[in-house]
């Protein structure tokens, strides 16, 4: 029978301290539909753009963890859990990918935010 701590122990775990987090969230994808009148020619245009797309991408590869080891390239189902050391939000945006993931603070912070990262290999 496996307790919870060993199955807690089973997987690998990694704590990175100060992180700063400059990213911002985007605004989501806007369409348009735009007609133009050029002489007597008529022209409709449709088309779609990302506004204030400015999350930050964090590859696992480029983290330090606190004892100086830098984690894999790639980490099997990972869980990012963010611990921010101001009053300002931080989060995760979207799902992390086996060698990245993105984060962003909360647009409203005047400044970068410093984090702690906990990451989590939820699979073998």
């Amino acid at each position: 029978m496996i307790t919870g701590l060993s199955t807690i122990l089973s997987h690998r775990t990694w704590f990175v301290p100060d992180v700063v987090i400059w990213g911002l969230p985007g605004l989501g994808e806007v369409e348009f539909l735009m007609l133009e009148q050029v002489g007597s020619d008529n022209t409709v245009l449709f088309g779609s753009f990302t506004v204030g797309d400015g999350s930050q991408v964090i590859s696992f590869a480029d983290l330090v963890d606190f004892r100086g080891n830098t984690l894999p390239e790639t980490i099997n189902t990972p869980r990012v859990l963010v611990r921010s050391h101001s009053p300002d939000a931080v989060f995760i945006v979207g799902t992390e990918s086996d060698s990245s993931f993105k984060i962003a603070r909360d647009p409203e912070s005047s400044e970068p935010v410093t984090v702690d990262l906990l990451i989590l290999e939820m699979d073998k």
